[in-house]
């Protein structure tokens, strides 16, 4: 039953003769890929590098260098050593050591997304429905917002990478369960035993995803043990009411049906699993330091504030933001409000925001449904715990730069849309008043959707490119990188923001390492420990910044600068500089003190000394109204 008979007719000419058109589809994908990631390389290049971004590059480099498992690093607290920094290292081979390597990996990221999400909106689609799937994630995910847009969902080393394998997994989970014809394949159901190897699959690749970023479990895991749960519970309790043998084997029918779910549950528990024991393996092995998720519950009465910064984020990254004005880039001269038509096009991209909250509300509606998608309802359970576990945090108490840590939902909305609304856009033209009417034998219906989507995208397309001519933004800090060199200073300390943005765009001609403002000790976030070591290098200038500013602001505190002026005399300044003031871009103004010891052989005395200051320097704090730091504090 269902295979091929020995009279079965041939494959007729004509279709024979269309076995061109996957290759062509393929090409024309890759061609647009090709094309997105140029247009998405000019865009993050119109944001200013910071540290985060060249602290990646330089665990990349090391890791290209050998040191696969990051010994010494201290990395943040998503570590990425299984997606993007591989990625990067290999960028770093091709490209070189510098920060126009960051952007290009932001370019490739974020293609990879769109690529990613357009292949899990079309699923096992064919024809006008796959093109019509694919066309809906696209163009949700065109082009975000210049400023804050583009740092959230494209230049940020945040967690817009997470969302590749994730939904990778997801691809990987709708080709095994779903037929070609859309439905269900045997897969599911009593005959599941027999493709095994689909849980195992499942539990590795979230085990890929969860060992690059702790948000995989809030995207993925907790998400799939839920619709797990559900789909299980509506096995049994259709079972029960419609069960011929009675309501107790009814259940248990249904409970046998849904052997999938219970074996992608337990897959689900199985990867975060691996995961917890790669991370103790490594650490076993001598690898990398993680910090631990700063996750903790803010005050309730911030919450619909914090609701608020969300909303905003999102808007920027679906491109749809279109309030007058512009938040400035940190660090940067704050942009000019946008024009007329920056506005249109945002008002236009609200359509996206409008067919994301449909295809939620599509899948909420029949996420208790038999035949529910099960594919879409991940994608909705990985959104809502996203923005409903990040909102409340103290995480969500910031600017909206900080949702890079609900990134994902755009994505992982994208895709839903389509999913929920790619075949329903498609069919109800084909199906009202529009299908009695044909041009040259073919439906109207169907010039209309094509017409249609060509304009949307066209005009999506002509947005992205009027983004992409936006001038980059000027190299940071090159100005004091010049002043330093001139200066023959070659390795120092400072704060982290400038530390290691300086020391990849000189490459490696000046040398700063990032210090804690209290007491002047090894800043253990994204840094090496073999940069603070006194017996391979020596370091004798502190940069200090006194500018306030996101990422700017480094002034270490009154006692340890008087420490090293009372045990080395003073430093030296520069006397050609006014105020011995040195400008970087665009506002920043740095001061250089130089030393004539090495600093780095200097901070155990510091961490010894703040803690119980002496009396002379507990009077001269005072005198100058100074706080006397005291106790374990004191180097916090």
């Amino acid at each position: 039953m269902g295979g091929v008979t020995e009279d079965a007719p041939p494959v007729p000419a004509a279709r024979r003769g269309h076995a061109w058109r996957p290759w062509a589809g393929a090409g024309i994908f890759l061609l647009l890929m090709l094309v997105l990631a140029y247009a998405y390389l000019r865009l993050s290049q119109t944001y200013a590098e910071n540290s985060d971004e060249a602290n990646i590059l330089l665990m990349a480099n090391d890791m290209l260098h050998g040191n696969l498992f990051l010994s010494g690093w201290h990395v943040s607290d998503v570590p990425f050593i299984t997606t993007e920094l591989p990625q990067m290292a290999v960028l770093v081979g091709v490209f070189g050591l510098h920060l126009n390597t960051a952007h290009i990996a932001a370019a490739v990221t974020y293609t990879l997304a769109v690529a990613v999400a357009m292949l899990l909106a079309k699923g096992r689609a064919r024809g006008g429905k796959a093109i019509a799937r694919m066309a809906v994630a696209l163009g949700i995910m065109l082009a975000p917002q210049p400023g804050v847009g583009i740092f959230v969902a494209i230049f940020s080393v945040g967690h817009i990478g997470t969302a590749v394998p994730v939904m990778l997994a997801w691809l990987v989970l709708d080709w095994a369960i779903t037929g070609r014809g859309g439905g269900e394949s045997p897969l599911a159901g009593r005959r599941g035993w027999r493709r095994w190897w689909l849980p195992a699959v499942i539990a590795v690749m979230l085990a890929w995803a969860e060992m690059a970023d702790p948000l995989v479990l809030v995207l993925a895991i907790f998400p799939m043990l839920a619709v797990c749960l559900a789909r299980v519970l509506t096995g049994v309790v259709t079972g029960a009411r419609d069960g011929d043998a009675g309501r107790l084997a009814g259940m248990r029918a249904g409970l046998a049906g849904r052997w999938l779910e219970l074996s992608l549950a337990a897959a689900a528990g199985a990867g975060y699993a691996i995961a917890l024991l790669g991370r103790r393996a490594l650490s076993s092995a001598g690898g990398y330091v993680q910090h631990p998720v700063p996750y903790q519950f803010d005050a309730a009465s911030k919450w619909f504030m914090q609701a608020r910064i969300v909303v905003h984020g999102l808007l920027e990254i679906f491109g749809a933001y279109f309030v007058p004005g512009r938040h400035p880039q940190a660090g940067a001269p704050t942009p000019p409000a946008p024009s007329m038509l920056d506005q249109v096009i945002a008002y236009s991209h609200l359509i996206g925001v409008v067919l994301a909250l449909w295809g939620a509300c599509a899948i909420a509606r029949r996420f208790f449904f038999r035949d529910a998608d099960f594919v879409s309802q991940l994608l909705l359970a990985g959104i809502i715990a996203n923005i409903f576990a990040y909102i409340p945090s103290t995480l969500a108490d910031h600017s909206a730069l900080n949702t890079r840590e609900v990134a994902p939902v755009l994505p992982l909305a994208a895709v839903l849309a389509a999913r929920m609304l790619g075949d329903r856009l498609l069919r109800a033209p084909l199906g009202g008043p529009l299908a009695r009417f044909t041009v040259r034998g073919r439906r109207l219906g169907v010039r209309v959707v094509s017409a249609s989507l060509v304009v949307v995208l066209g005009w999506y397309g002509f947005g992205l490119w009027r983004q992409a001519e936006t001038p980059p933004a000027p190299v940071p800090l090159t100005g004091l990188v010049s002043y330093l060199e001139g200066k023959g200073l070659s390795y120092g300390i400072g704060g982290y923001w400038e530390s290691s943005l300086i020391t990849v765009e000189s490459g490696g001609n000046v040398t700063v390492r990032a210090v804690t403002p209290a007491c002047m000790q090894p800043y253990q976030w994204e840094s090496k420990s073999s940069w603070y070591d006194p017996s391979a290098h020596s370091a004798n200038f502190v940069l200090l910044d006194n500018v306030p500013g996101y990422f700017s602001k480094f002034s270490p505190a009154a006692a340890a600068l008087l420490l090293l002026k009372k045990w080395y005399g003073g430093a030296q300044f520069d006397d050609t500089g006014s105020h011995h003031m040195v400008r970087g871009y665009p506002l920043y103004q740095y001061e250089a003190r130089v030393y004539s010891a090495n600093l780095l052989a200097t901070m155990p005395r510091l961490r010894s000394t703040m803690p119980h200051p002496p009396a002379w320097l507990v009077k001269e704090l005072t005198s100058k109204g100074n706080r006397v730091p005291r106790g374990k504090a004191a180097c916090k």
